[in-house]
């Protein structure tokens, strides 16, 4: 299987130029894109005191990145996606305006097959 095979679903989005701007957005976006690959290597390596978990450490720096992008530019984050369940889901329940921002702005960097997860 290689990137032909991917569904639209699993394809990264190219992030936006004002993304890449921004000094904290363009370190958060390289960490999370390193997330995986540097739990891996720890794992491998056995390193002591170090969290194996992807699942915590992958997740943990897309957060970060949500975050970020949801309180420092929020006018940027897209509207409300109906096609995604999890903004409909969002709309229908009383949930933090932080935390629906932080989802909206997981569609700026996220496949949707991981943004609709957050």
């Amino acid at each position: 299987m290689d990137s032909r095979d991917a569904s639209g679903a699993d394809e990264w989005p190219l992030p936006p130029s004002w993304m890449w701007s921004c000094q904290k957005c363009t370190e958060l976006y390289k960490a999370m894109k390193r997330a995986p690959e540097v739990v891996d290597a720890a794992r491998k390596a056995g390193e002591p005191g170090v969290d194996y978990d992807p699942l915590d450490t992958v997740v943990s720096t897309q957060i970060r990145l949500a975050r970020h992008i949801a309180t420092r530019h929020a006018a940027d984050v897209p509207a409300l996606d109906p096609s995604c369940d999890r903004c409909t889901w969002d709309e229908q329940r009383e949930i933090p305006p932080v935390l629906v921002l932080e989802h909206r702005a997981r569609h700026v960097f996220a496949p949707p097959s991981i943004a609709g997860l957050l």
